[in-house]
């Protein structure tokens, strides 16, 4: 839609992950599919918390990079993740044979989870500020 914001593609990429993950069988192509949606739903979460708090971030997929232009220790859950969250944007779409581990997908998806849950609370906190200092 024309007014979607980052943070609802991120929530609609985490939206279509859960649901491919219902049906994973023992499917590794869509397992990958599905990891690919986890990386998109933290990048974009990420990129639309950067935008709304007035920080410019470069065209990257890199976790890891977007994670340096928050506030220190913003999301320190992601930190430790940034770089297999990162690797999921490419080797689920361009390695042959690739197999994500379950468990790895399932942290990830908590991971996701959280990350919007935070910044939809950061950014409605601001937006309650912001609101109780208008006439």
């Amino acid at each position: 839609m024309k007014d979607d914001t980052l943070l609802d593609l991120a929530k609609s990429n985490l939206s279509s992950a859960k649901l491919l993950y219902r049906f994973k069988d023992d499917d590794e192509i869509r397992l990958n599919t599905v990891g690919y949606l986890l990386q998109q739903a933290i990048e974009l979460a990420l990129k639309h918390h950067l935008e709304t708090s007035g920080v410019e971030y470069p065209k990257t997929h890199d976790i890891d990079s977007l994670l340096a232009l928050c506030e220190e220790d913003e999301f320190p859950e992601i930190e430790p993740w940034a770089e297999s969250i990162t690797a999921l944007e490419s080797k689920t779409r361009y390695i042959k044979n690739y197999r994500l581990a379950l468990r790895k997908v399932d942290q990830i998806m908590h991971l996701a989870d959280k990350v919007i849950e935070k910044i939809e609370k950061l950014h409605e906190k601001d937006s309650e500020e912001t609101d109780s200092f208008s006439p």
